[in-house]
C-alpha cells in the first residue's frame, strides 16, 4: 500500500514539475528575470542570521562583566592580625610557666570541654 503511495506521490511531482516547467518557457524574458531577481533577493536574505543576535551577544558580555565587577567591589576588605600583647610574650617566657607550657594540651583540652557544656 506504501509503495502505491510512494508511485503515485513520485507521478504527480513529475507532472507538476512537467507543467511548471511548460509555462516557464511561455514567459517572456523580462518576466523571468524579475523571478531569478526576486529568488535572489530572497535567498540572500533568508540566508543572514537575526540583526539582534550581535546585539544580545554584546548585552551578554556587558552583563557578565558589570557582574564581575560588583562582585569584586562588594569583597570585604581584609582584616589587619591583631598584635600580640607584650603581657602574653611575657607569660609565655616565663620561667615560673614552664610547667604551664608542658601541660597545655590539658589547658586546650579543659577549654574545648568549657565550650562544649
Amino acid at each position: 500500500m506504501s509503495q502505491d503511495l510512494q508511485s503515485d506521490e513520485r507521478e504527480w511531482i513529475s507532472r507538476a514539475k512537467a507543467a511548471l516547467d511548460r509555462t516557464v518557457s511561455d514567459l517572456d524574458q523580462p518576466t523571468v528575470l524579475r523571478l531569478q531577481r526576486g529568488r535572489l533577493a530572497a535567498l540572500a536574505a533568508s540566508s543572514g542570521r537575526p540583526a539582534w543576535i550581535p546585539w544580545a551577544s554584546g548585552f551578554a558580555v556587558v552583563s557578565v562583566a558589570a557582574l564581575a565587577v560588583f562582585l569584586w567591589m562588594r569583597q570585604p576588605a581584609p582584616q589587619p592580625h591583631a598584635a600580640v600583647s607584650l603581657d602574653d610574650v611575657e607569660l609565655v617566657t616565663s620561667v615560673e610557666n614552664v610547667e604551664l607550657a608542658e601541660d597545655l594540651e590539658f589547658f586546650h583540652w579543659l577549654a574545648d570541654d568549657d565550650t562544649t557544656g
